[in-house]
């Protein structure tokens, strides 16, 4: 595979994870109903063999999304960073954190806008930006990017293992995430968190997400 290739299939797995992570609207449903290996196949072009999706069809996408990120049913498994990181002193909270105005920097650099209806540090909104670090071949960027801001993954999936909703469709998402972390890291030589990182992580994120 070429740079100008490889840089271009990191991108577009990036970005069909975070439309997958994303608030459900139409354009998600239909695309999950009617290309339902779009995404796998992006992933294979990585080196990922995801299992087989589950179905969509019949199901709300909003209430699964909102029941198993945002705390329609408890326990859930917030789906951004700041409630899983440290916060400023000996201060802690939900959203709005440090990686929140991290993520606010970066997107002002940009001059791009975040969505109202996102945190800033929104899982969907990081691998967007990722995925401009791997369109531009910024590969340097991407490994400190994906060390130290997606280093709350781990603990996200395990948050969502733990979760109370079904919601098929997004675990199955956040399962092929992890696994695109895990391959990022290892193609950018990227440390990830250790077990006690991890479990630190759930630790503050749970405090919020049992309910």
């Amino acid at each position: 595979m070429t740079m100008s290739a490889r840089n271009d299939a990191w991108a577009d797995a990036l970005v069909g994870l975070s439309n997958c992570l994303r608030h459900p609207d139409r354009a998600v449903q239909e695309t999950l109903e009617n290309e339902p290996d779009a995404l796998a196949e992006l992933l294979e072009r990585v080196g990922i063999a995801p299992d087989d999706p589950p179905p969509v069809s019949g199901r709300n996408l909003t209430e699964d999304y909102e029941a198993l990120f945002g705390a329609l049913a408890t326990p859930f498994a917030p789906p951004a960073a700041s409630p899983y990181k440290e916060w400023y002193g000996d201060r802690s909270g939900l959203m709005g954190g440090p990686p929140a105005a991290a993520m606010q920097r970066r997107y002002d650099a940009l001059e791009a806008t975040v969505p109202e209806a996102y945190p800033p540090d929104h899982v969907a909104l990081q691998l967007q930006y990722a995925s401009l670090l791997a369109e531009a071949g910024e590969w340097d960027e991407l490994a400190a990017f994906v060390e130290t801001e997606l280093d709350w993954i781990d603990a996200f999936a395990a948050l969502t293992d733990r979760a109370a909703a079904q919601a098929p469709i997004h675990r199955w998402c956040v399962e092929q995430l992890v696994a695109a972390i895990e391959r990022l890291r290892s193609e950018l030589d990227a440390a990830g968190p250790d077990e006690a990182q991890v479990e630190r992580m759930v630790d503050r994120a749970s405090t919020h997400a049992e309910g």
